[in-house]
């Protein structure tokens, strides 16, 4: 099994709610962009405003991966947002859909 490094802070399911319908990205700003310093002092900034799909968009790679020597794990995310992640999406399509047993359960 592969472990998973990129890490989101922002479901990806959550994110997809976010799209016009048609549309595969995402308008992201990075409030951080990178910055290079080239060898006359001068600073070049990254882009900070662009599209991108939300696999690109609000993670950030080991974030809740934990290093065991050389080993890496990823079980908090599987074991425990990955369940969190599941079961919220399911609650947010059941209030945005009309079945009020859904709602509940």
């Amino acid at each position: 099994m592969s472990v998973t490094r990129d890490n989101h802070y922002v479901p990806q399911w959550y994110q997809r709610l976010f799209l016009e319908p048609g549309e595969t990205a995402l308008a992201y700003l990075d409030m951080a962009p990178e910055c290079r310093g080239l060898e006359d002092g001068r600073e070049i900034v990254g882009k900070a405003l662009f599209r991108s799909t939300p696999k690109r968009c609000f993670f950030q790679t080991d974030l809740y991966s934990t290093f065991f020597g050389m080993l890496v794990n990823d079980e908090i995310e599987r074991k425990l947002f990955g369940a969190i992640d599941d079961r919220g999406s399911k609650a947010i399509k059941a209030f945005l859909g009309t079945d009020k047993s859904a709602w509940h359960d």
